[in-house]
């Protein structure tokens, strides 16, 4: 059995299962999994009819075979993205995958006013449009992502978010050091893409590098987003003093730093501390952490 018959005669084994039981959350995402190996256009294709099958209404995806970039359409609404996963991630809509975000970083305890500016640090395909969008507040969103494929997608939806969100994507990596060439190893399928030597990369890619301090102006920044895949560190290294500038960090410190996935809680702790930083909030599924900055002054 060749490898898409296998798929579809998955799929088909999911068919019966549903009309024997009622769908759930579980058994949709499940359904989902079995869509990667299936060419693009099949895959979307075969994702829609999961989501009529479960009754999921005014959602679909689509696959553009130009600039191989999937699409989640929920109304008049956009949202694109690199991966097969991301069906599965954004299969319960695009609300609910911004409450959940909203949730996991502690982003209802960050007042966000309209004006403010916000820096997001391993942006992936900008999920985070979908959680400001939702919050509703017009704010400046400066993102970086050193994939191209993820940064392609990344790009698409800031603009796609306007003009509520304004704001820019750089295909670039944060470190504490300069580089014209860094090497950066690419998980996409997993969004686990990291700097740091990992296993199960899919492909080795050199990457342009910069410091934080000399990537954005100096300015008052309400938010800082810092996803690094384990080189949280390396990132806040790299922005020395100037991460004074930001009223509130929100930090995926999660296990996810090199070959043995360790977390980066401790270094991060330690370096947000001696900065005049203050734990506000811990996630409990996830390791994300929010930092607030006491002595922050919008005149800064």
């Amino acid at each position: 059995m060749t490898g898409g018959t296998w798929h579809k005669a998955a799929l088909a084994a999911h068919g019966l299962a549903y009309r024997l039981r009622p769908p759930t959350d579980l058994f949709r995402r499940s359904t989902l999994s079995h869509l990667r190996k299936l060419p693009p256009q099949e895959a979307a294709e075969a994702a829609n009819a999961v989501l009529r099958a479960c009754g999921v209404t005014g959602q679909h995806y689509t696959h553009d075979a130009e600039s191989g970039l999937f699409a989640c359409h929920a109304g008049d609404r956009v949202h694109r993205f690199s991966e097969y996963t991301w069906m599965r991630t954004l299969s319960a809509g695009l609300e609910k995958r911004a409450e959940k975000l909203i949730r996991e970083y502690h982003l209802a305890q960050v007042p966000l006013a309209d004006g403010d500016s916000i820096v997001e640090v391993g942006a992936n395909v900008g999920d985070l449009t979908l959680a400001l969008r939702h919050l509703g507040k017009s704010v400046h969103l400066t993102s970086f992502e050193p994939s191209p494929r993820d940064y392609q997608a990344l790009a698409l939806n800031i603009a796609a978010a306007a003009p509520l969100i304004t704001g820019e994507a750089r295909n670039i990596a944060l470190w504490k050091d300069n580089s014209a060439a860094l090497t950066f190893y690419l998980k996409t399928a997993t969004a686990d893409s990291s700097i740091l030597p990992i296993e199960g990369y899919d492909k080795v890619i050199e990457v342009p590098a910069i410091r934080l301090d000399e990537a954005i102006p100096r300015g008052a920044y309400r938010l800082l987003k810092l996803e690094a895949e384990g080189a949280e560190p390396e990132v806040l290294e790299g922005a020395g003093d100037s991460i004074r500038q930001f009223q509130y960090v929100t930090a995926d410190v999660g296990y996810e730093r090199g070959v043995s996935q360790d977390t980066t809680l401790p270094q991060v702790t330690n370096f947000l501390l001696k900065h005049g930083f203050e734990m506000q909030a811990i996630g409990r599924r996830r390791l994300v952490v929010l930092y607030r900055n006491p002595s922050w002054s919008a005149d800064a």
